[in-house]
């Protein structure tokens, strides 16, 4: 098994390269790392660049927890994979299954687990582009120690273990903490993939709570990628007319769009504009007057009109509809106003 920093000190590459590399290294939650040893196992690395590449697309593979050999293997997949009864277990040839499975899909053992390919590793990193990269996948990221592990260690949210009944983030930072409770361990910092959201160790009065709300962005950010309907734009733009620097807040206003007018910066301004004067019939689409029509012009006049205003992903309003707080609470103000 390859030992990752001295991976590194061994391979061809720039000071930019190197940096990313330690920093990156630094912030690997436990999963993460678990699957990087296996990944280099099971490509070649023959430069920094190669590393890069790796380390940006963990999400191409898969980890099994406490597989050891084909044996545990087998139990793994007959499991979680095959969602096999637990009557059904004790009857199943789990090392014929897990060599089976391993010659099939050619995962490679570590020193805690299995690591199995889902996809070929592409070229992201080409060399002059490392700014462009993601560092990771993941809504919130927890630092966590113990009396145990002082050093402490990274945990990526959301995590999947409530839905998939495998070991995920939390479980596995937890056996590397050497406790069972989370509340048990000490939050040493905290980070969130929206840079609005800030402070989060002082927004939660426990660990637990700011996992409950991580995972829900977590889980909310992984739909949005599906959207076609801007809801990620929408969202960061609603974000950025409430001045929003709360996670519990910023989730009360993902299920709030309804309250924002918006109109994405990427739109047809012409289409728009066709939209809006059949709806205020100012012209006719197809006659001499609409095939003479500024139709951009007046989408333009109708953003002004309407009182949008411009953000960084396209321009956006607060509506007469009543925003439902859930798990933030209503500014004082805004009550006082009501009364």
């Amino acid at each position: 098994m390859k030992n990752l920093d001295d991976l590194i000190n061994s391979l061809e590459k720039n000071q930019e390269e190197l940096e990313y590399l330690q920093d990156r290294f630094k912030e690997l939650s436990v999963k993460e790392r678990s699957i990087l040893e296996g990944a280099v196992e099971l490509n070649k690395v023959n430069n920094a660049a190669d590393l890069i590449n790796i380390t940006e697309q963990l999400y191409r593979f898969d980890y099994y927890h406490n597989v050891a050999d084909e044996r545990s293997l087998g139990e793994y997949v007959a499991k979680y994979k095959e969602h096999a009864r637990d009557e059904a277990l004790k009857f199943i040839n789990t090392e014929k299954l897990g060599r089976e499975y391993h010659e099939d899909f050619q995962g490679t053992f570590t020193n805690k687990g299995y690591v199995i390919p889902r996809g070929i590793i592409k070229q992201i990193y080409d060399g002059t582009n490392i700014d462009e990269l993601s560092k990771g996948d993941w809504a919130v990221k927890l630092k966590l120690s113990s009396k145990h592990n002082h050093e402490g260690v990274w945990v990526n949210l959301p995590d999947y273990e409530r839905s998939t009944g495998e070991l995920d983030e939390l479980e596995l930072a937890l056996d590397s903490l050497g406790i069972e409770d989370v509340n048990k361990a000490k939050l040493e910092d905290v980070k969130c993939i929206l840079p609005n959201i800030k402070d989060l160790i002082e927004q939660y009065e426990s660990i637990e709570e700011l996992i409950i709300d991580g995972n829900n962005l977590g889980y909310l950010l992984d739909e949005s990628y599906d959207d076609k309907d801007f809801f990620l734009e929408h969202f960061k733009s609603a974000m950025e007319l409430e001045n929003c620097t709360r996670l519990d807040y910023a989730l009360d206003i993902s299920q709030n769009l309804d309250c924002y007018d918006y109109l994405p910066k990427t739109a047809d301004l012409e289409r728009y504009g066709r939209f809006v004067a059949d709806r205020d019939k100012i012209v006719k689409d197809g006659t001499i007057l609409g095939d003479n029509f500024d139709y951009v012009k007046y989408a333009k006049a109708d953003i002004e009109k309407e009182e949008l205003v411009s953000c960084k992903y396209g321009f956006i309003k607060r509506n007469d509809e009543k925003f439902h707080y859930q798990l933030s609470k209503e500014p004082a103000n805004i009550s006082l106003l009501m009364e």
